[in-house]
């Protein structure tokens, strides 16, 4: 994300839909500071600018537009997966497996704004292709375990020897035909029709959650998102709080009416 934001410091709006892209990471940073590890040559590691005519109204739009161009282009490129890859809040792309969700691949905005204007928006994402399952990262506190699209079609190592089933060009090209197709200003929607294509597929709602505040843990249950992309939670008694950010424990057990 560096090397991107400082290709916007230097080209301004005329770097819209620029895409910076790395075959492998040492310094990869995730929400709320945490590393983002990949095995060298086997994911997809990938920044993109949307400002000028691309820029969003407001930076949680990004994030819900990137992640339905993710799914879009993961159905694309994977389509026997299609069915199994949903949205987590507040940003990260799961598998929902019979044994409970996995990690496929985290977003990560960082907004500029300039004169107290939003000007632009760096939109970083990591998939884990074709990782096997040595080379995944350790599960951290409360984290999901990590997963990666061919352990996903296979199961275990691919078979026959070849360790790179997915062509990560193919799934970049539709990611980035997505995304233009998202923010271009003749075929974007609506930023209601956005929060709504990405409520309907975030999985996890109706769960029991529990969100972790500065003020303690507050329990309850996920009940929606606001147009803002923050998390409604019920407390009981009529009662709804918003998070916007932070750490919150899903019960998957608890997902009810979710395949």
């Amino acid at each position: 994300m560096p090397i991107a934001r400082g290709i916007f410091d230097e080209r301004g709006d005329s770097a819209a839909g620029a895409v910076v892209i790395a075959d492998h990471q040492t310094a990869g940073r995730g929400r709320l500071d945490r590393g983002w590890e990949d095995a060298s040559g086997r994911g997809l590691l990938g920044s993109y600018i949307l400002c000028g005519e691309l820029l969003p109204e407001h930076p949680s739009l990004a994030v819900m537009l990137a992640g339905l161009a993710l799914l879009r282009a993961i159905g694309e490129s994977c389509p026997d997966l299609e069915d199994r890859v949903r949205l987590k809040w507040p940003n990260d792309v799961i598998a929902v497996e019979a044994e409970g969700p996995v990690k496929l691949a985290g977003i990560l905005v960082e907004s500029i704004f300039q004169e107290q204007k939003l000007s632009g928006v760096i939109v970083g994402i990591g998939v884990n292709v074709n990782q096997r399952q040595e080379e995944l990262p350790s599960v951290r506190g409360g984290g999901l375990p990590p997963s990666s699209l061919m352990l996903l079609r296979h199961g275990v190592d691919p078979p026959n020897g070849d360790s790179s089933p997915f062509e990560r060009e193919h799934l970049l090209v539709a990611l980035c035909r997505a995304l233009d197709d998202l923010c271009a200003p003749g075929s974007r929607p609506a930023a209601s029709a956005v929060h709504a294509d990405w409520q309907g597929a975030l999985f996890g709602m109706g769960a029991v959650v529990t969100a972790h505040t500065a003020d303690g843990p507050i329990r309850g249950r996920a009940v929606g998102t606001s147009s803002q992309g923050a998390l409604r939670i019920g407390t009981g008694g009529g009662k709804t709080l918003e998070i916007h950010s932070g750490v919150v424990d899903f019960d998957w057990a608890t997902v009810g009416g979710e395949r």
